[in-house]
């Protein structure tokens, strides 16, 4: 199915406020709750990976096919599980969304995988780099950076060069427009959500 750009554009955003939708329900859950906290141990962290992952899989299935691939918003999982637990959660769930999408196969899958993975794990080190205070601006420019950067290991890996320019020139904006505001609204309410926290703590 080929989209106007606009349409891919719409359609994923459709996609990230389900995600966002979904974390804001499970986010009332005492586990996240002391997720928040950052009080993880590793089977918390294994346990998030998996659900973020199960976020980057979403992104994957739920993505629009064009030009001989897939427009998503596989990224937004791995991203927030970083964000949110650190290395480990971000890498895991970029493997499992990164391993999949290569399995899958196509012309695009290496790059894609690579994308990812890398998506995740630079999160989770930014998580540790930040000390867990990730603000608003930062991981917005994170996820706009990486998105570029997703594009670029597609012109650069993906062969043949002239199907991958096209591929390009046609989800470069809506995949960056998208995964950078479902990061943003991420974002934003983990900060708001963490405030009231505090607050609530100290009533």
């Amino acid at each position: 199915m080929d989209l106007s750009v606009f349409g891919i554009l719409w359609a994923l955003i459709e996609r990230a406020c389900l995600v966002l939708v979904v974390f804001l329900l499970l986010f009332h859950l005492k586990f996240f709750k002391r997720m928040v906290e950052q009080k993880l141990n590793i089977l918390d962290q294994l346990i998030l990976a998996v659900l973020f992952g199960c976020f980057a899989l979403y992104g994957t299935y739920s993505g629009i096919q064009t030009s001989g691939a897939i427009a998503n918003i596989r990224n937004v999982g791995p991203v927030m599980g970083g964000l949110l637990g650190g290395p480990l959660v971000g890498l895991g769930a970029g493997l499992i969304g990164g391993i999949h999408r290569y399995l899958m196969g196509g012309f695009t899958a290496l790059p894609c995988a690579i994308g990812s993975i890398l998506s995740g794990l630079i999160a989770g080190v930014l998580f540790i780099f930040w000390k867990g205070k990730i603000g608003v601006w930062k991981p917005t420019l994170f996820a706009f950076l990486m998105e570029i950067a997703d594009m670029l290991l597609l012109l650069f890996i993906a062969q043949p060069f002239d199907n991958a320019l096209k591929l390009v020139s046609i989800i470069a904006a809506p995949m960056i427009l998208a995964n950078t505001f479902a990061i943003a609204v991420f974002a934003f309410l983990l900060r708001d959500m963490k405030s009231e926290q505090t607050q609530g703590n100290k009533i």
